[in-house]
């Protein structure tokens, strides 16, 4: 019994993940990069638990150079396992803030109506006020 506890909390985010349905790409990315951050949370939190886990035996082995530097080894290990993790987190965080991946469709793509021929007055061509054609009117 408790390791099916043990088990449902750790499949419970992949439980609430799968009510999205894959139709297109954009799908697809969205639950690729939900898993990936997943991934990377759990990542961190593994090597934050692992520098806890060396603290503990260092501070324990309090007589035995031994264990003390086996403790040592342990807390360097977490550190620089949890400074790669948040390196390449933030790397890539770089590259997407670099390359736009997130804001890089036209607004009328991404409220779902594609127009062949956009409106530059707005949808008011002809009613423009105080000379001209009333192109660009609202819109820039």
């Amino acid at each position: 019994m408790n390791k099916f506890i043990i088990g449902l909390l750790i499949f419970t985010p992949f439980l609430a993940m799968a009510q999205e349905r894959l139709t297109d790409i954009n799908s697809v990315a969205r639950k690729a990069t939900s898993l990936g951050t997943l991934f990377v949370q759990l990542a961190i939190a593994f090597a934050v638990l692992y520098i806890i886990y060396g603290v503990v035996r260092y501070l324990i082995a309090t007589n035995d150079p031994g264990k003390r530097a086996e403790g040592g080894q342990i807390i360097l290990f977490g550190v620089i396992g949890l400074f790669v993790i948040l390196s390449i987190w933030g790397l890539v965080a770089i590259l997407r803030s670099s390359f736009k991946t997130e804001d890089n469709l036209p607004s009328n793509i991404k409220n779902g109506t594609l127009e062949l021929i956009p409106k530059l007055d707005g949808g008011t061509s002809g009613s423009g006020t105080g000379g001209g054609s009333g192109l660009y009117k609202g819109r820039y």
